[in-house]
């Protein structure tokens, strides 16, 4: 997160949570807005809910199981790959091998990660 804030503009910024005390301070550090979901009381309130992110997070974990454990230093290797897996629904050998190729030579750039 720290090495987007930078390119976060404040006033586009909402941040929805669960009640974790962390994330209040957070956002009242970095002045963002802030919506707290409580999990045990509420999944949804109006426009507000996390449940993407909860999806998400529950996918990758499942996902990971399958390694037995990865390195913090090759993670952001485990999320790219997750990402291609998520975004790219007819891979095929060819296409990802060429994927890797052009990777390797900094001519490839997984597309965003999108949550909503």
């Amino acid at each position: 997160m720290v090495l987007l804030l930078p390119l976060l503009d404040r006033r586009d910024v909402l941040l929805c949570s669960d009640s974790k005390s962390s994330y209040k301070s957070f956002a009242k550090l970095f002045d963002y807005e802030h919506e707290t979901i409580h999990a045990t009381k509420e999944h949804i309130r109006g426009i507000y809910h996390v449940q993407n992110v909860n999806a998400y997070d529950s996918r990758l974990k499942n996902w990971m199981v399958h390694f037995h454990g990865v390195s913090t230093k090759h993670l952001h290797h485990y999320l790219d790959w997750m990402r291609l897996l998520d975004t790219q629904k007819d891979l095929s050998a060819n296409s990802l091998l060429k994927m890797v190729a052009n990777y390797r030579t900094k001519d490839y750039r997984l597309p965003p990660l999108t949550l909503i």
